[in-house]
């Protein structure tokens, strides 16, 4: 991943950036948010789950929620992909602890969560710049979960606002099925 740095009004950001792929769409997070990524994990379904969530994680005596990024994010998912790669998200007993935690740190859950990916990919230095994101008109996607885009010289990369998107929040005011 050959990244230019795109030029922007905004200072660059102290962290660095998860870069990983699904569906052949390129993405990024906030590595700050990251607390370790998985091989092929085995995804248990659970019925009655909302589209987004492909089920749970046996993780070392904890059970982790697996996010579907591509149905998280309104893209059209025809069935479901065995995901090569989960990216485990910090909680928020672990984000509390960081001396610097990320701005969105207050929409973290208690419970584990995780991202199904197809690959991983790069982690973009601190001073790759990142450019505010489309109008939710033009892109046709749910904004909240978008924190900007990184330009290259080939392609955008969609950098992703991770508390958000695996907020557990809406669920749990959500009435029970």
């Amino acid at each position: 991943m050959n990244l230019s740095l795109a030029k922007a009004d905004h200072p660059a950001r102290e962290s660095q950036w998860l870069g990983f792929t699904s569906c052949g769409r390129q993405y990024a997070c906030d590595l700050l948010w990251v607390k370790e990524v998985l091989r092929c994990p085995a995804v248990t379904p659970v019925k009655l789950a909302s589209s987004y969530i492909r089920g749970v994680v046996h993780l070392r005596g904890q059970i982790l929620t697996a996010f579907d990024l591509e149905a998280r994010l309104g893209h059209p998912v025809s069935e479901p992909r065995p995901a090569s790669r989960c990216i485990v998200f910090k909680t928020t007993n672990d984000l509390v602890r960081l001396p610097r935690p990320p701005e969105d740190h207050e929409l973290a859950d208690s419970d584990p969560t995780g991202l199904l990916v197809d690959a991983i990919g790069d982690i973009l230095p601190p001073e790759t710049r990142v450019l505010p994101a489309p109008p939710e008109a033009l892109s046709g996607l749910d904004t909240r979960f978008i924190a900007g885009v990184i330009s290259s010289q080939d392609s955008l990369t969609t950098v992703l606002q991770i508390g958000n998107l695996v907020s557990m929040l809406e669920l749990k005011k959500s009435p029970a099925v």
